[in-house]
Formats: C-alpha cells, structure tokens, sequence
C-alpha cells in the first residue's frame, strides 16, 4: 500500500466525518496548488489526511514513514504552546521539511473558507498567524 493510500484508510478509520471531509479537502489545495514540487506531492498529500489525527483522535503516529512521523508531530500543537509560537515553530521547521509549511497553509485555507462555522475568534487567530507564514 502505498503511502497516501495508508493516510486516506487511516483517516477515514480515526476522524469523526466532519474531520476527515476537512482532511480530505486539505489534501485537495495540496493537490491543486501548482507551487508544490512534484518531488513533495506524496508526503504533502499523505500528511494533509492525518495532519490532525495526533490532536483529534486516540491515533499514536504509528506509521512506518520517519518523514511522515515527523511532519505529524510538528504539525500536532503541543498543549499549552500559543499558536503563534507554533506557527513559528512551522515555518522554522519549513527548510528541514517543508511538506509541513505547505499543509499548514492549507489547513489554514480550509478553516478561513469554511464561513457557516468560522467564528470571529478563529478568523482573527488565523489571520494573525498567517504573516508569519507568508
């Protein structure tokens, strides 16, 4: 199997339905955002599906995949760090693995499209965040 098929199996068996259409829809801008290499597609898409899984679910990283394990655990907001300093810690983390950088993006993407349910709360915390970003 191969890797992005292990990420959608393993979404579709961790997210409550809800979370795994945000998933899949972040995997989607992966998918359609031309900037990413080629060379990236796999790891970005793959991570996009479980980008959440740490934070969201009983799901323990159990993937065989080091730079996969790794893009989780950097995209997975320890409890109590402030957003803005885990977004920093992204877009430091960008150079190493910089699948991290492009699903953050993307899940950002997702959360501001998604009106019925973005609060005000949440708008002003992305959209403080992501000059950090750009």
């Amino acid at each position: 199997m191969d890797l992005v098929e292990y990420a959608y199996q393993t979404a579709k068996h961790y997210y409550q339905p809800e979370t795994y259409d945000h998933a899949v829809r972040v995997a989607g801008y992966i998918r359609d955002n031309p900037l990413i290499p080629d060379a990236l597609r796999e790891i970005c898409t793959a991570l996009a599906l479980m980008h959440d899984l740490l934070e969201d679910t009983e799901y323990q990283g159990d993937v065989g995949d080091d730079r996969l394990r790794r893009g989780l655990h950097i995209l997975t907001r320890p409890v109590g760090m402030e957003y803005i300093t885990y977004i920093r810690r992204i877009r430091e983390s960008a150079a190493r693995q910089p699948e991290v950088y492009w699903v953050k993006l993307a899940d950002m993407k997702d959360h501001l499209a998604q009106t019925e349910t973005l609060t005000d709360r949440l708008k002003e915390k992305y959209i403080k965040a992501l000059p950090y970003l750009l």
